[in-house]
C-alpha cells in the first residue's frame, strides 16, 4: 500500500505565465502582419529581374540624353550650373586647406574676405537694372521727350519755312535798287568825262567839290573801264 501522500493543487508549484514572443500577440497570433504582407507581396511580384533594371536605366540615360539634343540650350546651362558649383567648392576647399595648414592666417583671410564681399556687393549692386520706380519714371520721362522732340520738330519745320519767307523778302526790291544804281553811276561816268575838260580849265577838281564822288572813285574808275571796254567789243 502506498503510503506516500497525494499531493494536492495546493501543494503543486504554479505555472509560470509565457510571455509572448515578438512575433505573437497576446492570442498567441503573429504581430508581424507587414513582414508576411511584404513576403506575400514579394512572392506576388517574383524575383527582381536584373536586365529589366539595367534596362530601365539605359532608358533613363536616353531620355536624358534625347532631351539634352532637344534643347542644347538648357543642357548647356546645366553643365555650366554644375561647373560653377564645382569651382565653388574648390575654391571653398583651397580656402579651409590654407587655414589648416596656417592656422595663423585665419583672421586676414577673413578680413579679407569680407572686404572682397563687399566689393562683389557693390558690383552687384551696380550692375542691377532699374528699380520698378524708376522703371516708372524712366517711362514717364520718355513719353514726355518724346512729346516735346515731336514739338521741337514741328517748330523747326515752322522755322524753316519762315526762313525760306523772309529770305527772298526785299531781294526783288534790293535787286532793282543795285540795277539802278549801276545805270546812275554810268550816268555820272558819262557827265564827268563830258564836263571834264570844262572843270580842268577853271581848275577845279569835282572830287573836292562833291565829296561822295571822292568816295565813290574806286567805282567809277572801274565803271568808266567796263564803258570802254564794251565800246570796244
Amino acid at each position: 500500500m502506498d503510503t506516500h501522500p497525494t499531493p494536492t493543487d495546493s501543494s503543486l508549484p504554479s505555472p509560470t505565465p509565457v510571455e509572448p514572443t515578438a512575433n505573437e500577440g497576446p492570442d498567441g497570433a503573429s504581430s508581424a502582419p507587414s513582414t508576411a504582407k511584404a513576403s506575400a507581396e514579394s512572392d506576388a511580384k517574383g524575383p527582381v529581374d536584373p536586365d529589366a533594371m539595367a534596362s530601365s536605366e539605359s532608358d533613363a540615360k536616353a531620355s536624358a540624353v534625347t532631351d539634352a539634343a532637344a534643347d542644347p540650350d538648357a543642357e548647356r546651362r546645366r553643365l555650366k550650373e554644375q561647373l560653377d558649383a564645382l569651382e565653388r567648392k574648390q575654391t571653398e576647399l583651397r580656402r579651409a586647406l590654407a587655414i589648416a595648414e596656417h592656422p595663423g592666417l585665419a583672421e586676414a583671410l577673413r578680413a579679407v574676405e569680407g572686404r572682397v564681399y563687399a566689393v562683389t556687393r557693390a558690383e552687384a549692386k551696380r550692375a542691377q537694372g532699374l528699380s520698378k520706380a524708376e522703371e516708372r519714371r524712366r517711362e514717364t520721362l520718355e513719353k514726355k521727350l518724346g512729346v516735346a522732340r515731336a514739338r521741337r520738330d514741328e517748330l523747326d519745320a515752322q522755322v524753316a519755312e519762315l526762313e525760306r519767307e523772309l529770305a527772298p523778302l526785299g531781294e526783288a526790291r534790293r535787286l532793282a535798287a543795285e540795277g539802278e544804281r549801276t545805270e546812275a553811276l554810268e550816268a555820272l561816268v558819262h557827265a564827268l568825262g563830258a564836263h571834264e575838260a570844262a572843270f580842268r580849265a577853271a581848275g577845279l577838281e569835282v572830287a573836292a567839290l562833291l565829296p561822295d564822288v571822292a568816295r565813290w572813285l574806286p567805282e567809277i574808275r572801274a565803271t568808266a573801264e567796263a564803258i570802254v571796254a564794251r565800246g570796244q567789243a
